[in-house]
């Protein structure tokens, strides 16, 4: 377990480090967030799909395939589990922060945050893996998080939002190109490498910035963000191992769903809470402190993980 939490914990490390990168930037007024959002929308739009569409150019194999499959009930599983959760938990919270707690309990960062730490563990497959999360993370998000951000108005729910977004759509076409066993040539397939190596440095230097516009005192001022922690942080990631044990996965595959299930907190939850006219520094700040705590529990979560699963 000590072998394991070394090692996630010096891939953590080099994340943060990156963050301090941004954070100087943001602190020195040399990054501000006209910029972050524009590198965030980099990120959207050209970054993940690039590094999904790569990742998927990988020989058809039927362990692989099956291996995608079960992630994606496991991912569903685990945020219908976690939706149920926060809202029992969070039931006596606030009302004007009791969505922005459920949102932060419920959306991981298993974009920005996850792949970095799936690739750098396990290369291409991991990412492979981790982007079978990553559908039900954007069905969520253009779901359940859009509802509570909206005050419960279901006015707001479009199948065309759920289904038109760059991730899916990038899926979709990573999809079609691995089961017809279709590679693409040099010629398409180096810039899209190219794009997609920058999914590491970038989203850390965004969420550095965060950091930096934080109000940490502001966000901890009642119990239901401290609540919110524990269930984005510890109990999801438990849920997750609980339900690998449970099916039997490998160790490798229970890893990709337990870093995807223990990253903090969104950086969309703060966009959409933004967008409906909430309250966004809440939102921005308690994103910023999931983050700070991540770096200790996240390889305790994965250590735990490869103790237990062999």
């Amino acid at each position: 377990m000590i072998e394991s939490f070394l090692t996630v914990g010096q891939q953590v490390l080099m994340l943060f480090m990156l963050i301090g990168v941004g954070f100087l930037l943001g602190k020195l007024k040399l990054l501000n967030a006209q910029g972050s959002l524009c590198m965030s929308n980099l990120m959207l739009y050209a970054v993940i799909p690039c590094l999904v569409v790569s990742s998927f150019q990988r020989p058809l194999e039927a362990e692989h395939l099956q291996n995608f499959g079960l992630t994606l009930l496991l991912s569903l599983v685990v945020h219908i589990v976690m939706i149920a959760i926060s809202g029992a938990a969070l039931r006596r919270a606030d009302a004007d922060r009791r969505s922005i707690y459920c949102l932060c309990a419920v959306m991981a960062n298993c974009g920005f945050m996850a792949f970095p730490l799936q690739s750098a563990l396990y290369g291409s497959l991991g990412v492979f893996y981790g982007s079978a999360y990553m559908v039900i993370f954007n069905i969520c998000t253009w779901t359940y998080a859009l509802y509570m951000a909206a005050g419960g108005d279901k006015s707001v729910l479009k199948l065309r939002t759920v289904l038109l977004n760059p991730t899916i759509i990038s899926l979709v076409l990573a999809l079609t190109l691995y089961l017809t066993e279709i590679s693409l040539p040099d010629l398409l397939l180096t810039p899209i490498n190219y794009i997609s190596s920058l999914n590491v440095p970038l989203p850390m230097i965004i969420i550095g910035f965060h950091l930096s516009q934080a109000d940490l005192k502001t966000a901890l001022q009642d119990k239901g963000a401290v609540t919110s922690i524990v269930l984005r942080l510890i109990v999801s990631p438990l849920v997750s191992l609980g339900l690998c044990l449970l099916l039997q996965l490998d160790s490798m595959l229970s890893t990709v769903v337990v870093i995807a299930a223990a990253t903090p907190a969104a950086a969309v939850v703060t966009m959409l809470v933004s967008k409906f006219g909430k309250n966004a520094p809440l939102s921005s700040s308690l994103v910023s402190i999931h983050t700070l705590c991540s770096a200790v529990t996240i390889p305790l979560m994965v250590a735990l993980t490869q103790l237990l699963i062999h």
